[in-house]
């Protein structure tokens, strides 16, 4: 057994015998432990705060303990998140214990959930102290960001121990900006040093970027100076970046600059002063010029050299009756407002002002020119006004003039409703004592009417407003143009020489109405000699159309008698047909016409039914039924419609014609001279069928004593009406000629045809015989 051996085996022989000499002791196990500190916390007995890992316990004066000496170590600031990680205790006890250790201990205090202790903060306003000494200024926001502090602790902090431990300013317009003494100076002698060194004008934001100071240093430094009287210059505008500074070296040489311009131009214009730099005009000129009578205006300032040039050039226009434009003596730079302005100002002291006129603002015209300038237009207004009369304008123009005059006057829109209710109670009571139909009342045209209303209408003592009110209105009252009044302006010499288009629109504008008026006047004239020899020639006119119309339908009711020698209905109704369609189609296009003349204009279009109808749509509404009753009459299967409607269509209101009645005086005339008529035309006719159709005719009229209206077609139907009436050779004759007519007029074959053409000239004459001597046989044969 080796030493080593040995020596273990006294090791254990000595480690038995202490075992066997020692007394026993009782053991509490783990377990029981924690049974026995839990039943002694459900007790209340004891208070443990449990570390967050469960293993541990620790009484919370310890806590405390531990908590400081964190602190401490920590240099007097930690966190108490931090904190509740390097004791493994949990954040809310954490938080609860040194919100206990706050209130106990006024050296410590909890700040965004940091505990700081007073020596962090001291060895805080000491590290502040020595930027500020080093940087000469700070900002609370640049520490916050730093320290990770809130702005209002460190403020509070800092406003603490300024004047103890820490050496500055607080600024006044900045709570949370701080300097030191030493910075100011240096800030003061920088902007005063730049101030001095400049010659003309800065703006504040150069001076900023020159200097390389906050805004809001230089903006108090500048305020500074300026309330000790020690700042070399003015801010002009509101004092903040975007004023300008002006040296008062450069507002002597302003001053000096403009006093010069203006003694010898006798004005100051704004665009020069903003060119030196002075914007704000009114202020310079007030307190540099305000004992000379300057007169601001919008683009300049204006003294009274000005004044009196314009006055003067007034004065010598007023003499001999001219006109001027004072932007000739103004100096170029002025604008029209600014001339019409010294202009307004001028004229306000004259006597005189009610003869003078300004145009275009600037221009100044005389009355007596303006007078002279009236004459000028003496030889057109006589040849429009001829022109206007002659061609009918006049009459529609004025016409229209009157609706739309009578539209807009109350008065007289009473009036006119009086007169129709008039005229609609003659109507009422009738010419004939109590008829119904209005339109059989009226005792004159239409045309008449209008007639009768334009001249009372130049009677008028409003027609001068009523023209003015009608040119507003874009209605046709003129008579000369407007392009007329400035061609004749342009003619003008004076005019011409000055050159001014927008002066000659002015002239042209204002002349205008007076032209128009004097033309209208002129046109008056013109018309009313001019009436006297129309009235002459409507008169006739209308005497000529009711004879016209008195024979149609004389003629008519006696081709009515004719027609009713026929017994079979259907020829009767073929033959007034015929009539309708031709002669008394030519009656109603003659009253339509007549009408037409009054309404509308139809430029000697030739009459057909869509004519009528467009007519019909034109007329007043008095008149209106009964043309209506007449257009429809032309296509009845009667001739009654016709007839009972024409008195009325022809009558008062209308064509004012008066028809005569039908009795033995007027027919017998008639019936022979419609014989003469029909023989007359046969003897200068050559065509066999119409010699045919002619004799046809006599020898009906020969026979029954009435006048027929039958075209060639119904030849075979006269013939047969007549057969029982004339000797057989006679007819048998007039047969004969007949059939040779048809073979001619159907034959295809010119042989043929050559020969009936030979037979029906060699017994034409034979033919027109029988017509011209048919009364002599028929006093011969009186029992056939």
């Amino acid at each position: 057994m080796s030493a080593s051996d040995w020596e273990e085996v006294k090791r254990l022989a000595a480690d038995f015998q202490r075992a066997q000499l020692t007394s026993s002791i009782q053991r509490l196990s783990e377990r029981n432990c924690i049974e026995i500190i839990n039943k002694l916390i459900e007790r209340n007995q004891i208070e443990v705060v449990f570390t967050t890992d469960g293993k541990e316990y620790i009484t919370p004066d310890h806590l405390i303990k531990e908590i400081k000496d964190e602190l401490y170590v920590h240099n007097g600031r930690i966190n108490l998140v931090e904190l509740a990680k390097i004791l493994s205790v949990d954040l809310n006890v954490i938080s609860a214990k040194a919100a206990q250790i706050e209130e106990s201990t006024p050296t410590i205090t909890i700040v965004n959930g940091q505990l700081i202790e007073q020596s962090y903060i001291n060895s805080l306003c000491e590290e502040i102290n020595d930027k500020l000494q080093q940087h000469g200024q700070i900002k609370i926001a640049d520490l916050t960001s730093l320290y990770d502090l809130p702005s209002d602790f460190l403020r509070s902090t800092i406003e603490r121990q300024l004047g103890k431990t820490i050496n500055a300013k607080q600024d006044k317009q900045d709570q949370h900006m701080f300097f030191t003494e030493s910075f100011i100076e240096r800030n003061k002698c920088t902007v005063r040093g730049a101030l001095l060194a400049l010659t003309k004008p800065v703006s504040v934001s150069a001076l900023l970027n020159l200097c390389n100071i906050q805004d809001r240093i230089f903006l108090s430094v500048i305020e500074e100076l300026n309330d000790s009287k020690s700042l070399p210059g003015t801010i002009t505008g509101k004092q903040g970046i975007n004023s300008m500074y002006i040296p008062s070296i450069y507002l002597k040489s302003q001053i000096s600059w403009a006093s010069t311009f203006f003694d010898q131009n006798g004005y100051l214009k704004f665009s020069a002063l903003n060119r030196l730099g002075i914007s704000d005009h009114n202020s310079f000129i007030k307190r540099n010029f305000g004992n000379m009578n300057v007169v601001m205006l919008d683009s300049c300032a204006v003294g009274s050299i000005i004044f009196d040039q314009v006055d003067a050039a007034i004065d010598d226009v007023i003499s001999t009756g001219t006109f001027i434009d004072i932007m000739s003596l103004l100096p170029s730079t002025f604008e029209e407002k600014d001339a019409e302005m010294i202009l307004n100002s001028v004229i306000k002291k004259k006597t005189s002002a009610k003869n003078l006129h300004i145009f275009n603002s600037t221009v100044v015209v005389t009355d007596s020119y303006l007078r002279n300038l009236m004459n000028s237009f003496t030889s057109i207004v006589e040849t429009k006004a001829k022109e206007c009369v002659s061609s009918g304008e006049y009459i529609k123009r004025f016409v229209n003039l009157d609706k739309v005059t009578s539209g807009r006057d109350d008065d007289r829109g009473d009036s006119k409703a009086d007169r129709k209710e008039e005229r609609r109670k003659k109507a009422a009571e009738g010419k004939g004592g109590g008829g119904t139909q209005g339109r059989e009342t009226k005792t004159k045209s239409t045309k008449k009417k209008y007639m009768k209303n334009t001249q009372s209408k130049f009677d008028d003592d409003d027609s001068d407003n009523a023209m003015d009110g009608d040119k507003k209105s874009g209605s046709r009252s003129e008579i000369l143009t407007m392009d007329d009044v400035k061609e004749v302006l342009n003619g003008i010499e004076a005019l011409e020489e000055d050159g001014s288009e927008e002066l000659i629109d002015a002239l042209a504008e204002h002349l205008y109405p007076a032209v128009n008026k004097n033309a209208m006047e002129v046109a008056k004239s013109c018309y009313e000699s001019s009436i006297a020899s129309s009235h002459q020639d409507i008169r006739k006119k209308h005497n000529e159309l009711q004879q016209k119309l008195n024979d149609l339908i004389l003629k008519i009711r006696l081709f009515e008698k004719g027609l009713k020698q026929f017994t079979a209905k259907d020829v009767q109704q073929q033959l007034v047909k015929y009539l309708l369609k031709s002669i008394c189609t030519d009656v109603a296009n003659d009253i339509f016409a007549h009408v037409a003349e009054e309404n509308m204009k139809i430029d000697g279009k030739e009459m057909t039914t869509e004519l009528r109808v467009k007519i019909l749509n034109s007329v007043p509404n008095d008149i209106k039924d009964t043309l209506q009753q007449l257009h429809k009459s032309l296509t009845s299967s009667t001739l009654d419609d016709f007839l009972n409607i024409i008195d009325a269509a022809v009558g008062p209101g209308i064509c004012d014609i008066i028809l005569k009645k039908l009795d033995k005086k007027r027919e017998r005339p008639e019936l022979l001279n419609h014989r003469q008529q029909l023989i007359e035309l046969l003897n200068t006719s050559t065509d066999p069928a119409l010699v045919l159709h002619l004799t046809s005719l006599i020898v009906f009229q020969g026979v029954t004593q009435t006048i027929l209206h039958a075209s060639s077609t119904f030849v075979p139907t006269i013939l047969k009406f007549i057969e029982p009436h004339i000797p057989n050779n006679t007819f048998n004759t007039l047969q004969v000629y007949q059939d040779v007519v048809l073979q001619w007029l159907k034959s295809s074959n010119p042989e043929d045809k050559s020969k009936a053409e030979q037979v029906l000239e060699d017994e034409m004459q034979s033919i027109k015989e029988i017509a011209l001597s048919f009364k002599k046989e028929k006093s011969r044969h009186p029992s056939e």
